[in-house]
């Protein structure tokens, strides 16, 4: 075989080598690419998850954190049924106003705001619940708050519990 013809087989045995290389190179690439269209969906799974996760655990602190509020809003009556009863006793009520400061702590440390209502202040339906209607003469109270009878409870912009209110109802009659 002469030189020439070495060289050309040589030739042709390093273009097929190329071309296989070329060829193992696509499907490497291909098999790369179906990798990460696949990490791709593992990736949106597990947002997914994660959103859901997170929508759990927000639930189950309003749980928690709504357990709270009714503890300090029956503590809040019993301190008021105490004070009214003849023989109210100031130990008691020292005691149920502790645990109402201790409640205010841990409401606070979990970013729960303690909404109060006003007399006279104009009627919120955001953050306002009315019990009644309050019949009035006077032009002024129309939609205004005559009495407050409890707090309410907001949480990260959420309201937790509205404020119970009395509002005003003017008669034009």
């Amino acid at each position: 075989m002469s030189e020439r013809e070495r060289k050309k087989k040589y030739e042709r045995r390093g273009m097929l080598l190329i071309q296989k290389l070329i060829k193992r190179m696509k499907s490497q690439e291909e098999m790369i690419k179906k990798l990460v269209d696949k990490i791709n969906d593992q990736q949106e799974i597990l947002k997914l998850y994660y959103t859901t996760y997170q929508e759990m655990k927000r639930q189950n602190q309003k749980k928690y954190l709504l357990g709270y509020i009714r503890m300090r809003d029956n503590i809040l009556k019993d301190i008021e049924e105490v004070k009214r009863s003849d023989n109210s006793n100031e130990e008691i009520i020292d005691l149920l106003e502790l645990y109402i400061n201790d409640l205010d702590v841990l409401l606070e440390d979990n970013e729960v705001e303690i909404l109060n209502g006003c007399v006279g202040e104009m009627f919120d339906p955001k953050i306002q619940k009315p019990l009644e209607r309050v019949k009035t003469e006077q032009r002024e109270l129309d939609n205004k708050i005559v009495h407050v009878f409890g707090c309410g409870y907001q949480w990260r912009g959420m309201i937790l519990k509205k404020i119970y209110v009395s509002v005003g109802d003017y008669n034009n009659e």
